[in-house]
């Protein structure tokens, strides 16, 4: 279906996009600094009040490509536009729960809202921009993940301390509704007619077991509520179900995940760099808050200032990359964006006791200039691969790689300290480790997330050497 759209209007979209990507992102990592206060109120243990964050991330992989295949058949705007409105109803839910399975069922509707306009938001931008304006505009999305992600426990750390924890989710109701209002004016119908309507149930049972199995066991040992080695049988059973999941595919008449689109040079190595970038960066983001406060002694409000230097970094620099990227292409972007992201990492590997703060702020500052020189470009390249009726699909792809990597960073990372100072992460949360260990483990976390980054380098020069025939999206 065509449909054109002024210069204004685009822009307007763009916002409502960015505003919903912030939205579902902040609320992943936003409760996280209230759940002591939900597990006293509540009147539960810190374990299972921990379902309160676990549900929203499990309930978010396993739809991310649901939606994105539904609004491939039937159109986006209807369920973003929805995805707002439920996202609004889960959060009234959540601020009214006076026990904990009436507080994750509402975080499970919440998640369903919140994947619907993750999955959706890069497919509407692709569809809207054109291919010069496509990397500034998914820059400015790439920059709200970032930003959403990590102004959690600040934004939430104020709202508990002046008010109470139901106010995290109070503030959702009224820029949800705005937003549900603002989707249905003016996002247009992005939607290509499909001959086939067939939705493939069977090929999202098997995806979602085998998410669900890897996703939980990965939590279950970041946690310490299972053991280390559960996670190679849970490996297993997770990869025999991804392979039964693709053997279905290849027999629907309409699968969940056309397999011709990871034949698609741009889609696959974008897909691949990015899952690497995101383990090397949530493991970084989950050990550096323990180095400054446990190690070096600072205040949780000093360490959280210190820690936003990334995101600042990268409000500023992802749509000048994202810019840059529609005049030169993406190619030598990514590859000078691991380039540097690779050099922060070893860099960091260095850091010890009487590292100076100046030298930990410019650290940042290079690590969120390199993620953000090279998430822009890749999007970019990765949606603008696509044709337009798989945008959908495409975008609910591109989110899911990222939350797995996420997960798989901070369960990669979990387990390298572990292992190599016999020291659980619960231990670091109550403060209790030998200095000297946890630098050996902290060490071998950054040279670990170094590898991963330059893992990507090299995808990225692979990719700057190869040439894709017709498969890039059509204006």
């Amino acid at each position: 279906m065509d449909f054109t759209i002024t210069g204004s209007k685009k822009w307007l979209v763009l916002i409502i996009t960015s505003v919903s990507t912030f939205m579902a992102t902040l609320d992943s990592s936003i409760v996280n600094i209230a759940l002591p206060d939900m597990s006293s109120e509540l009147h539960v243990s810190i374990g299972s009040i921990q379902w309160v964050v676990t549900s929203y991330l499990l309930t978010i992989a396993l739809l991310l490509l649901v939606w994105g295949k539904l609004s491939d058949i039937y159109g986006k705007k209807k369920i973003f536009s929805s995805g707002f409105l439920v996202f609004v109803l889960g959060s009234a839910m959540c601020s009214f729960s006076h026990t904990l399975l009436i507080l994750v069922v509402s975080r499970i509707l919440q998640a369903i809202g919140a994947s619907a306009m993750m999955s959706l938001s890069q497919g509407i931008v692709t569809g809207v921009f054109p291919q010069a304006e496509r990397g500034r505009a998914l820059g400015v999305v790439g920059t709200m993940v970032a930003l959403g992600s990590l102004a959690g426990p600040s934004i939430g750390g104020v709202l508990v301390h002046a008010f109470r924890w139901e106010s995290i989710f109070y503030i959702n109701i009224p820029i949800g509704i705005v937003g549900f209002i603002l989707a249905l004016l003016f996002i247009p119908e992005i939607f290509e007619k499909q001959a086939e309507k067939y939705f493939d149930f069977k090929g999202v049972i098997f995806f979602g077991l085998s998410i669900l199995v890897l996703f939980m066991v990965l939590l279950f040992v970041q946690d310490d509520m299972m053991p280390i080695w559960s996670l190679a049988p849970a490996v297993i059973v997770a990869a025999a179900l991804m392979v039964v999941f693709i053997s279905v595919e290849k027999k629907s008449v309409n699968p969940l995940i056309s397999l011709k689109l990871f034949q698609i040079h741009e889609f696959s190595f974008g897909l691949s760099s990015a899952f690497l970038a995101f383990i090397a960066l949530s493991s970084t983001l989950l050990f550096m808050p323990f180095y400054l406060q446990n190690l070096l002694g600072f205040s949780a409000l000093k360490a959280g200032l210190v820690i936003s230097v990334y995101p600042l970094t990268t409000a500023i620099v992802a749509p000048i990359s994202g810019w840059m990227s529609d005049k030169i292409t993406y190619r030598p972007l990514t590859i000078a964006g691991m380039s540097a992201t690779t050099g922060a990492l070893l860099l960091m590997a260095t850091l010890s006791r009487t590292s100076s703060l100046w030298e930990i702020i410019l650290l940042l500052i290079l690590l969120g200039f390199g993620i953000s020189m090279f998430q822009s470009p890749n999007n970019s390249s990765i949606m603008g691969s696509v044709e337009r009726n798989q945008l959908g699909v495409a975008g609910g792809i591109n989110a899911l790689f990222r939350n797995l990597g996420m997960v798989a960073g901070t369960a990669f990372s979990v387990l390298i300290f572990s292992l190599s100072t016999r020291v659980s992460i619960n231990a670091l949360s109550v403060g209790s480790f030998d200095m000297t260990s946890f630098l050996h483990g902290f060490s071998l976390i950054m040279l670990f997330d170094a590898a991963c980054t330059f893992a990507a380098v090299l995808i990225s020069v692979t990719r700057s050497v190869k040439v894709v025939g017709s498969n890039s999206l059509k204006e």
